[in-house]
């Protein structure tokens, strides 16, 4: 069975540094020094009409398209629509689509999209009140709601993604994101406009019952 690790981070994501904090701020320094952001999930079940589920998890920095990728595969039905997002403001979403073309549209962008701190991307089946969805944040940490836990916990499990009930993420604590472009230009700009372009390009297919 998997145990936590600490985390990898992405290259764009990290905690403040001394330097970075206001003056005199001796209580966020004593918090980042204590930190333990490690892999890992955690669910919670709700009371809702749309879902019955909502998981929250850390997965090691090269892994995050990988997870991705298993846990919309296992969880969406053959049509869904993709999701890219900026960090703090609403995403934009694709057309309900083939998933696996939609899937596709993400792939020349993997490491920009797992690195990148201000790029967020995600995929959803959304259908008659019921919603799947798998998202990444800018943070770098997962987001899915679901009426399939059991799938949900097997994805993260084969992945060795361990249960950590009192999970922490980076974002708990001051921290700094960065965009990871060549020659210190931001990445995300290009990238995401990239993958919005693309969207467009997806064939348009209505959604039916999973």
């Amino acid at each position: 069975m998997a145990k936590p690790e600490p985390l990898i981070f992405p290259k764009g994501i990290r905690f403040a540094r001394k330097n970075e904090l206001p003056r005199g701020n001796k209580e966020a320094t004593e918090r980042i020094a204590k930190a333990n952001v490690t892999t890992g999930f955690v669910r919670h079940d709700k009371q809702n009409k749309s879902f019955t589920s909502f998981f929250e998890a850390n997965v090691h920095a090269d892994n995050i398209f990988a997870v991705f990728r298993d846990l919309v595969s296992t969880l969406l039905p053959k049509v869904a629509a993709p999701i890219v997002g900026l960090k703090e403001e609403e995403p934009t979403f694709g057309p309900y689509t083939e998933r696996d073309l939609a899937i596709k549209i993400f792939e020349p962008h993997i490491h920009e999209l797992q690195n990148d701190g201000f790029l967020e991307f995600g995929m959803i089946f959304g259908y008659q009140g019921k919603i799947e969805e798998v998202f990444v944040k800018s943070s770098k940490y997962f987001q899915v709601w679901t009426s399939q836990p059991e799938l949900v916990e097997q994805v993260f499990e084969r992945n060795g993604v361990p249960l950590v009930p009192d999970l922490q993420f980076i974002d708990q604590y001051p921290m700094v994101s960065k965009s990871i472009g060549k020659n210190g230009a931001a990445a995300w700009p290009g990238i995401f406009e990239a993958i919005e372009k693309a969207f467009a390009t997806l064939p348009v297919v209505q959604p039916a019952a999973n």
